[in-house]
């Protein structure tokens, strides 16, 4: 075989794959990407084995040249990937900045920081805005206001509180004014366990103040306790539901105040694009573009019709990006990738066997069995391993020139944003009426996805007969079947393609009704892998993430219930007043309340692993999918359900030991929540993985991209920070009417937490600056949603004895919910009117980003054709060195 023929055999596949004289139509990914077919590699399986047995592993093992400075670089350097991974930090380690003189990442670019800071005292603004916009700065804003808050409503409720209970329990028979014997007696055990929350049950405690207040008045007082403590527990009510609107307030003026600095306020690339589903066929921009002509024109209203003007004229799509399937192929590659890596590995443990007799590389799933390979087994493991190498090869380009499956999805960006606007107004539908087409267009296209997949698995049958194993090298004749079955694929190419024909013509004058559009995407938030996933398979994992959540509530309540069992048990209340519980019983108690608190851990957990597999299409659907969720579980469920138990089944307004068990949980519940803040899942998650790749490290056990990747710090979860901060402050303003002693925890969690964030997000963290604050804002109003009934019913259900009461909380949250229906125009009147602030433009110029780019840097990034190079040209330097050795 001379070297001619070595070309032909790695370079063509054609005459193994493809009919002589006719081309079978396909729907080729690679020429609607970059709009001509690139060089295809195959391999003849056949013929590579036919020589495999000649192969000699030692002098592939001297000709293999792996790329440098690239993600398949061989053997790995440690150092490159501590570099890449300090490259991600705000402030890397000063051990590390004193031992290199690099000043950023050669693979990613990333500089590296050796400026200095104190973390305690930066000013988080001036360190994080720049080069990572509001949303990062903007939380430790939020935890500063939270603090004044906290000392706010212990200052105006709390000092109040505790004094009024010291003083009545430090001489209680001369203080003590009730004439209910069980509130006296509640009173009194309340006393008995002071020392440990310094609170009381509302009923006794509100009795206490108002039988004082009323001798007091009959003394020629004015009775300003019970005046104080009404006014006092309304300012705090006031307070607790107005602090979205606050909250809002803060994030428009700060978006203001740094226009400049926000990416987000200079996204411009969704202005002119719309996102279109559920596709018949595969359309033309003309096709699309005639098809929306029409559509808009049969319109019934005439405003809307007149609009199809704007798309008469030609080129009016600047860009159609069709969407695929590539989750398969990806998948594919990334075991091809694995297998490369044993290969290498293999033929270092050859190489290390023939020189030295001993072998130190090895991999983790041969750290057991490496000590006992041979030289034959290890050559027989070698022509194993690339004879898979290559037949994973020829059946990803074979995927790929087959036609990557077309998910019935495109971008479309149009040339202005009125024919964006227009094309919009349109086709937006009821979600129902999505579900119905969604219906219709999926049952109608069911024959054709069938036909693609005969197509694939005849192709694939036809690659896997001329499959012959390792051991069986002999060739057989097969000329008379290759023909047949060249004209057989050929045939049902074909038939394939007068199928979509009439499909298309069956369907073209009914697709206005059956396009659904959304409004477009920003570029550096899709995830396009997920953006191609089917419907289905995101719908059964977030049914699963339903169903996890209610199997793990079932349990959470179920421990609840059994702490209030156990402890309210008719039996044990005597025991409970007087302090009789044995050891082994407190702890048991004690015990159930942790158990419901990592119950709740567990369930958050178990969510965020079921909504991630959920592969939603962009960052932000993925996110504010998240907050829905957390919103019912973290506030009503966990958060929310305790109190009404609490208050309406064991009589807590009026029980002290249903009270004690209520804030016993919930500072349980804030103290394990901040220990996993510590020890986040994903900073624990990174950590373990680290250290188990340096264990025993050698070089020769990654390419140098899988040991970055592994080295790469995890992104901050600026999500679960926020909901932690929101968790606290919800927790210190449903405690403060009745243990304001525990708002004194919560501050003390916050000032911890902000000072540890502050820490963790330039040492641990690499931030995401994905995270906007648009998302900040709407998880702000999820909170609000969820809090301000509850808010209502709390005040309402504490202080029902005082006839304003139900009128001033209702008028209240009449008001609030005025403000959250205007809420734009007031936030903007308070910051432009009342702060003065006015609104800055940008002094720089962005440029629009390409939909198309975005969808092949993408594609690059899979490696997916570099790691068919890198084969290529090792098959083509090891047979040039046998030709000259020969």
């Amino acid at each position: 075989m001379n070297n001619s023929d070595i070309e032909k055999l790695i370079e063509n596949y054609e005459d193994d794959q493809q009919v002589e004289i006719n081309e079978p139509v396909t729907l080729d990914f690679n020429q609607d990407r970059q709009g001509q077919v690139p060089q295809q590699h195959r391999f003849s399986s056949s013929k590579f084995r036919e020589r495999l047995s000649s192969i000699d592993p030692m002098n592939w093992a001297k000709n293999i040249k792996m790329p440098e400075n690239n993600y398949y670089t061989y053997p790995c350097s440690l150092e490159q990937a501590e570099l890449h991974r300090q490259c991600h930090y705000i402030q890397p380690d000063q051990e590390f900045l004193d031992k290199t003189t690099a000043t950023e990442c050669p693979c990613c670019n990333k500089p590296l920081n050796r400026k200095r800071i104190n973390f305690l005292t930066v000013n988080m603004w001036q360190l994080l805005v720049q080069d990572y916009g509001i949303a990062a700065p903007l939380y430790f804003t939020f935890l500063k206001f939270q603090m004044l808050i906290f000392v706010l409503i212990f200052c105006v409720y709390g000092i109040f509180f505790i004094y009024e209970v010291n003083s009545t329990c430090s001489n209680f028979k001369e203080q003590i004014c009730l004439t209910d014997e069980d509130l006296i007696i509640e009173y009194k055990s309340a006393c008995e366990l002071n020392t440990i929350y310094m609170f009381v049950a509302m009923d006794p405690f509100l009795s206490q103040i108002e039988c004082s207040a009323k001798i007091d008045m009959d003394n020629g007082g004015s009775g300003f306790k019970l005046t104080y403590i009404q006014i006092a527990a309304f300012l705090i009510f006031v307070i607790n539901i107005m602090i979205p609107l606050q909250y809002e307030i803060i994030i428009r003026y700060k978006q203001i105040k740094y226009w400049d600095k926000e990416p987000v306020n200079h996204v411009t690339e969704n202005k002119k694009s719309v996102y279109v589903r559920h596709l018949p066929y595969k359309m033309t921009s003309d096709e699309i573009q005639s098809t929306i002509c029409k559509a808009i024109a049969l319109n019934t209203f005439d405003e809307v019709a007149k609009k199809s003007v704007l798309f008469q004229a030609k080129n009016v799509i600047q860009e159609l990006v069709y969407i695929y399937d590539i989750h398969e192929v990806n998948e594919m590659n990334i075991e091809r990738e694995n297998a490369l890596l044993d290969f290498m590995i293999t033929l270092e443990q050859l190489k290390e066997l023939k020189e030295t007799g001993t072998i130190t590389t090895y991999s983790e799933k041969q750290a057991k069995t490496y000590r006992t390979f041979t030289n034959e087994l290890l050559e027989n493991l070698f022509k194993q391993q690339l004879n898979d190498i290559v037949y994973r090869t020829q059946k990803i380009k074979s995927y790929l020139k087959n036609g990557l499956p077309f998910t019935n999805k495109v971008i479309i960006k149009f040339e202005t944003k009125e024919q964006r606007e227009a094309a919009y107004l349109h086709y937006r539908k009821k979600w129902y009426q999505n579900l119905l087409i969604r219906y219709e267009v999926m049952k109608q296209q069911t024959k054709l996805k069938e036909m693609q997949k005969t197509q694939v698995a005849d192709t694939q049958s036809y690659v896997d007969s001329r499959s012959v194993s390792v051991d069986d090298l002999q060739i057989q004749n097969q000329d008379t079947e290759n023909q047949k079955a060249r004209i057989s694929l050929f045939n049902q190419n074909t038939y394939l393609a007068k199928q979509q024909f009439d499909y298309s013509n069956k369907y073209v004058e009914q697709i206005h009704y059956q396009m659904g559009v959304k409004r477009g995407f920003t570029i550096n938030g899709i995830f396009w892998e997920n953006l191609g996933m089917d419907t289905f398979k995101r719908l059964k994992f977030r049914l699963k993430a339903i169903f996890t959540a209610a199997i793990a509530s079932f349990l959470l309540m179920g421990s609840f219930e059994l702490i209030y069992f156990y402890q309210n048990n008719p039996n044990q209340k005597d025991k409970k007043s007087s302090g009789q519980l044995s050891t082994w019983e407190k702890l048991f108690a004690n015990f159930l309340a942790i158990l419901v608190t990592f119950l709740s851990s567990y369930t958050t957990l178990t969510i965020l692993g079921q909504m991630a597999k959920s592969r939603r299409s962009t960052f932000i659907e993925v996110e504010e999918s998240i907050m829905h969720f957390f919103v019912i579980i973290q506030y009503f469920l966990i958060q929310f359900f305790p109190y009404f138990a609490t208050f309406e089944i064991w009589g807590g307004k009026h029980q002290i030991v249903a009270c004690y068990d209520l804030v016993t949980l919930s500072l349980h519940r804030i103290i394990f929540k901040q220990v996993f803040h510590t020890f986040h899942i994903r900073h624990s998650r990174f950590w373990l993985r680290k250290r188990k790749a340096l264990k025993n490290f050698t070089p020769k056990k990654f390419f140098q991209g899988q040991l970055n990747q592994i080295m790469t710090p995890a992104f901050l979860s600026q999500r679960g920070r926020q909901f932690n901060m929101l968790f606290i402050l919800t927790t210190a303003l449903c405690l403060i009417y009745i243990c304001p002693v525990a708002v004194l925890f919560c501050l003390a969690f916050t000032i911890y937490i902000f000072f540890w964030d502050k820490y963790a997000i330039t040492h641990n963290y690499q931030i995401d600056k994905r995270f906007t604050i648009n998302l900040f804002s709407h998880q702000i109003k999820c909170y609000q949603i969820v809090v301000l009934p509850f808010s209502i019913y709390l005040f309402l259900r504490l202080f029902w004895r005082f006839s304003w009461v139900i009128y001033g909380s209702l008028s209240a949250g009449l008001v609030m919910i005025v403000i959250i229906i205007f809420k734009k125009p007031i936030v903007k009147f308070i910051i432009f009117k009342i702060c003065g602030l006015k609104k800055k433009r940008p002094q720089v110029e962005y440029r629009e980003q390409s939909f198309f780019k975005s969808y092949n840097k993408f594609f690059e990034s899979l490696r997916i054709e570099s790691l068919t190079q890198i084969l290529v040209n090792s098959l083509k330097m090891n047979e040039t060195e046998q030709k000259k050795n020969d």
